[in-house]
C-alpha cells in the first residue's frame, strides 16, 4: 500500500510526534510519503519519504490566502504524482487544503483527516468549516472520544466520526549519566509549552499552598509565558523552590525522579505528556479537563483526577501521593497495565483498518 501523511510540520508537538512514530512502523510493510509545509524545523525522525511542499506560514492576511491556495494545487499535484491508496491527514491547516486537493484529484474516498484538539478551541474561521468541509472525507479521526463527541454536536456525521487515540512510549528506557543531571532531591514535575492552555499558574498557586521548604516544584518546557510565570513564582515566593530549565533532551530521568507528575492543562485533545509520565513510572495527577484525562487515568486506580479548576483538591492530591509510597507504587503498577491499551502496533492497524 502506498501511503501519504500529511502534516504541517515535524517540529516539537503531539500531532508531529504521533506521525513520526506512526510513519515508522508504516514504513516496514508500505510505501510511506510524509509531506509537509515547511521542512526548516525538522525535530522529529520519519519513517519513508519526506517530501517539502514548500509553503511555510505566511503572516500577513494576503500571504495567508495566497498560500492556502498554494498548497491545495502543490497537494493535488503531489497526489497525482504518487496516487496514494491511503491519504492521512493531521492538524486543520492541513486539513482543509487536501480535502480540496483530493476533490480535485478524484482521491475523497481513500481520505482520513484527523483532528487533535477540542475543535471549539480551534480559530472560528475553522469552526466554522468543519460542518462544511469534513462532510467530504472518507473518514474523520477523533483523538479521543470527547473530540469525537464534540465533532458530531458540530455537525460530523456520526458515520464518518472514529477514535483513534495516540500510541503510549515504546518500551521501558534506561537512563544513562543519571547521576550527572542536576535534579532536586524532592519535587512535583509539570510538562508542555509555557503557555495559558497548560495552566502552569494553577500548578503554582496549588503549589505555594504546600509550606514544605524542601520540595520543589519542577517545569519542563519553554515559550511566550516565562516572564508571566517568574513574576507569579515571586509573588507567590517560591522562585527559590522553582526550577524551569526550558526544553530538555533526558526526560526520562526529570519524569523517573519526580514524586508524581501534574497535569494542570485547562483543555486537551489528548495529553501525550501523561502517558509518557506513566511509562516513565511516575505517578500522575490530572485535573479532569476537556478532553483526554478521563480517558487515560482511572481515577483512584491508575492516578488522580481532579475536578477542572479546584485548586484546593489538587493541592490536597499532591500531598495525598507525596506523602504515600504505597499508593505511588500501585498507580505506577496500574498505569503500566494501562498504556498496553495504547500499543503503537495496535494503534497503527486501526488507522489502515
Amino acid at each position: 500500500m502506498k501511503i501519504l501523511v500529511i502534516i504541517p510540520t515535524l517540529h516539537r508537538g503531539g500531532a508531529e510526534r504521533v506521525v513520526s512514530r506512526l510513519s515508522q512502523v508504516w514504513q516496514k510493510a508500505h510505501e510511506v510519503f510524509v509531506a509537509v509545509f515547511d521542512v526548516s524545523k525538522v525535530t522529529y525522525s520519519y519513517g519513508g519519504n519526506l517530501v517539502d511542499l514548500k509553503c511555510p506560514p505566511i503572516n500577513s492576511i494576503g500571504g495567508k490566502t495566497v498560500n492556502a491556495i498554494r498548497r491545495v494545487f502543490r497537494l493535488a499535484a503531489l497526489i497525482r504524482k504518487e496516487k496514494p491508496d491511503c491519504i492521512i491527514s493531521f492538524m486543520e491547516s492541513a486539513n482543509f487544503p487536501v480535502i480540496q486537493a483530493a476533490s480535485l484529484t478524484g482521491k475523497l474516498a481513500c481520505l482520513t483527516v484527523s483532528v487533535r484538539v477540542d475543535p471549539k478551541r480551534l480559530l472560528p474561521l475553522h469552526q466554522y468549516l468543519i460542518p462544511w468541509f469534513y462532510h467530504f472525507p472518507k473518514r474523520v479521526v477523533a483523538v479521543s472520544k470527547g473530540v469525537s463527541l464534540s465533532l458530531e454536536n458540530m455537525g460530523v456525521p456520526k458515520l464518518k466520526l472514529c477514535f483513534i487515540p495516540n500510541p503510549a512510549p515504546d518500551g521501558p528506557r534506561k537512563i544513562e549519566n543519571k547521576k550527572n543531571t542536576h535534579l532536586p532531591p524532592r519535587y512535583i514535575l509539570g510538562v508542555g509549552r509555557l503557555h495559558p492552555q497548560k495552566g502552569f499558574d494553577r500548578l503554582m498557586t496549588a503549589f505555594a499552598g504546600i509550606g514544605d521548604p524542601n520540595l520543589h516544584l519542577v517545569i519542563l518546557g519553554e515559550g511566550d509565558e516565562r516572564a508571566n510565570l517568574e513574576n507569579l513564582a515571586k509573588e507567590f515566593k517560591i522562585s527559590e523552590r522553582l526550577m524551569m530549565p526550558g526544553a530538555v533532551d533526558d526526560v526520562a530521568a526529570w519524569y523517573e525522579n519526580a514524586l508524581c507528575f501534574v497535569l494542570s492543562s485547562r483543555y486537551e485533545g489528548w495529553p501525550n505528556v501523561l502517558m509518557e509520565a506513566m511509562h516513565y513510572r511516575c505517578p500522575v495527577i490530572s485535573f479532569d479537563c476537556r478532553y483526554g484525562p478521563d480517558e487515560i487515568i482511572e481515577s483512584g486506580v491508575s492516578g488522580i483526577l481532579v475536578p477542572e479548576g479546584d485548586i484546593h483538591a489538587l493541592r490536597v492530591a499532591i500531598l495525598e501521593i507525596i506523602n504515600n509510597d504505597t499508593l505511588r507504587g500501585k498507580f505506577v503498577n496500574e498505569s503500566l497495565h494501562k498504556l498496553k491499551q495504547f500499543d503503537v502496533n495496535s494503534i497503527s492497524k486501526m488507522w489502515l483498518d
